[in-house]
């Protein structure tokens, strides 16, 4: 399974709809751009633009394209950009709390250290291959996102809402799950080192195949999970709730 997306060929590019952008919008589409005057891009073509630290709170970008767009340092705080396509853009460090991302295309985006707390919707946006370390994810609701291949080391999901997500093939170093609501959420075939399910909710959840080493699952609910042929070193499995199926006795390190 190949999690690789390329970037665009930005090189003198000009989105073809930049300059039909309503109300004159197009002028402000370059770095650090105050768009309080331009709330509705809806469906606006922003491929490759140059939005880095852009101010965008608020603004209405559902349907936009944002392919291969720099974004990095941007605040998009309460934004809504359903069904957009954000792949292999750089929203690196961007401000995205209470943006509303369902149905967006996020594969292979740079979303290091961005932070999306407390986002209303990111229902079945895809993160596949995406570029998530140390994003902070908490609070957000996430049910039936996609982040397979995607580098999510250091991310913070806690109490977030993430059932039917699939984290197939993710590298998933020292993520936190606290508290999250993740049933029936896909972890198969995925190593798993250091990750901290503390009283997750993990009911139906599968873990066949998966290399856990040194999580947590301190008070989780892990009734009905599926850990066919999963591999636990050092686990804490203290006080869990539930009959999962097939759980293997954690092996003492080697």
């Amino acid at each position: 399974m190949s999690f690789t997306f390329s970037k665009l060929d930005c090189a003198g590019y000009l989105p073809p709809l930049l300059g039909k952008l309503r109300d004159g919008c197009a002028a402000l589409a370059g770095p650090h751009a105050v768009f309080d005057a331009c709330p509705d891009l809806r469906n606006a073509d922003l491929r490759c633009a140059n939005l880095e630290g852009a101010m965008m709170s608020g603004v209405d970008l559902s349907g936009a394209v944002l392919d291969s767009a720099n974004l990095m340092g941007a605040s998009l705080t309460d934004s809504d950009l359903t069904n957009a396509d954000l792949r292999c853009a750089n929203l690196e460090g961007a401000m995205m709390s209470g943006v509303i991302l369902g149905g967006a295309v996020l594969n292979g985006t740079n979303l290091f250290a961005a932070s999306l707390s407390g986002s209303s919707s990111l229902t079945t946006a895809s993160f596949a291959g995406a570029e998530m370390r140390d994003a902070d994810l908490t609070n957000a609701n996430l049910e039936h996102a996609r982040f397979d291949g995607a580098i999510i080391e250091g991310a913070d999901f806690s109490s977030s809402t993430l059932p039917f997500a699939s984290f197939v093939g993710a590298r998933m170093y020292a993520a936190k799950f606290d508290q999250a609501k993740l049933w029936e959420a896909d972890f198969s075939r995925t190593a798993l080192p250091t990750v901290d399910f503390n009283k997750a909710e993990l009911t139906r959840s599968d873990f066949s195949g998966a290399s856990l080493h040194s999580c947590v699952f301190s008070m989780a609910n892990i009734d009905a999970c599926i850990f066919t042929g999963a591999t636990l070193v050092q686990v804490d499995l203290s006080g869990y709730v539930g009959t999962p199926v097939d759980l293997p006795q954690p092996a003492a390190p080697v």
